[in-house]
């Protein structure tokens, strides 16, 4: 036997009355309000977890990659890629450096297992000179001895190269592991006239 359908009038009396027992109904009360709690726990942890492990917005501090990014612009930098590749020459990276708890960006310049040495100005990647027209248009003053770039690791450099702290400095610095590596910067979305990819 079909059950007989509620009117539109019937269904809202009901609603209505289901809502002034409910009103009453301290147990009810409670049940609702642990499940708003949940509700914004669970917006926080989502929240923080997208920022924590796929992407968060971070301001450039300095001018060592001028004119690439310039001070106080603000990039989206994503950290999922590198879950499932290895960073690959000439990307933007956040790093942080050994022994450093403040994040530094800096581009990609020799990758695991090869050699890099600056030598008259210029880049050389297994003997090599680097194609850095892209990004850098200058002399770059003083020279560095060959290094190898240790397996798991990566040699970075900032596009403003005479004013920049990186890998050059083996002292402080040096090749990075790949476990210092943040993430990619992406795009620069702050001030919003400036953006762009990266």
């Amino acid at each position: 036997m079909k059950k007989p359908e509620l009117s539109h009038r019937e269904r809202r009396e009901f609603l209505d009355a289901s809502e002034r027992i409910h009103k009453n109904d301290e147990g009810y009360k409670r049940a609702e309000n642990i499940s708003f709690f949940l509700y914004v726990v669970m917006v926080v942890v989502f929240a923080l977890s997208l920022r924590l492990f796929v992407f968060e917005p971070i301001r450039v501090d300095g001018e060592s990659m001028v004119d690439t990014l310039l001070n106080n612009e603000q990039m989206f930098v994503e950290k999922f890629s590198y879950w499932f590749r290895a960073p690959g020459r000439g990307e933007i990276v956040i790093v942080y450096y050994p022994d450093h708890t403040i994040s530094c960006v800096k581009r990609v310049i020799a990758l695991p297992g090869e050699t890099v040495a600056v030598l008259d100005g210029v880049v050389y990647i297994n003997g090599a000179p680097l194609d850095e027209t892209a990004y850098w248009h200058d002399y770059i003053f003083g020279d560095m001895a060959p290094v190898k770039v240790p397996e798991g690791s990566i040699f970075v450099m900032g596009d403003n190269r005479n004013f920049s702290s990186d890998s050059r400095d083996l002292v402080h610095v040096g090749p990075i592991p790949f476990e210092r590596i943040v993430g990619r910067a992406a795009a620069v979305v702050w001030p919003f006239s400036a953006y762009r990819t990266l």
